[in-house]
Parts: structure tokens; sequence; C-alpha cells
């Protein structure tokens, strides 16, 4: 998981990911499948100039979690976000955002 986030920065990161990998958000209800069409709306949406902060990272043997937060637009203050990760030998099929950065994700797959 180390390597998957050294790799965001990149914008190539599509082989951390299994081919059926999927990222549902729980505060607009969109599921984005799919290696490509995953990796394109995660780089969309960290292509955006958020400020985006990491404040904890939690590994476990089939799972991360991260906890950050971003510059909100017109300067609505820091917006908290968690994303959890199912991580199946060692590649994510399935990641979970949580919290109100993803209501303006990228409408990709």
């Amino acid at each position: 998981m180390g390597a998957y986030f050294d790799a965001l920065d990149t914008g190539r990161f599509a082989q951390f990911l299994t081919d059926d990998v999927t990222w549902p958000t729980t505060a607009d209800h969109h599921r984005t499948q799919g290696r490509e069409a995953v990796q394109e709306a995660i780089g969309t949406l960290h292509a955006r100039p958020r400020d985006m902060q990491t404040v904890r990272v939690v590994f476990a043997p089939d799972a991360a979690y991260l906890e950050g937060s971003a510059a909100g637009p017109g300067g609505r203050g820091r917006i908290p976000y968690c994303v959890a990760y199912d991580v199946i030998e060692g590649r994510i099929a399935a990641m979970r955002a949580y919290g109100a950065l993803t209501e303006e994700r990228p409408a990709v797959g």
C-alpha cells in the first residue's frame, strides 16, 4: 500500500488496483468500477488544487485506512474525509470514500 500512495503523485497507479476494483462513495452514492475508470477518477480528483493533507494512514494485512482533509472551495474551511481500502493479494479491490470531499468528485466511470 505504501507504493500505491507514493504512485498517486505520478498519476500512474493502476498496477495497484484489481481489474474489477470498485470505488463507491457514501456522500453521493456514485460507484466507479474498473481499473482504468477508478484511476482516472482519482487522478482527476487529485489534480484539483485542494491542499489535500493526510492526517493518518493505518495498514492491516487486508485493509488500509486513510484519514485526511482538503481545503474547501471558496474558503469554506477544511473538509475532512476518510478512505477505506480492501486489499487482496497486495492490490486494492475496493475503496470507499467517506466525507463531503466526495460530493465534488468527477463523474467518471
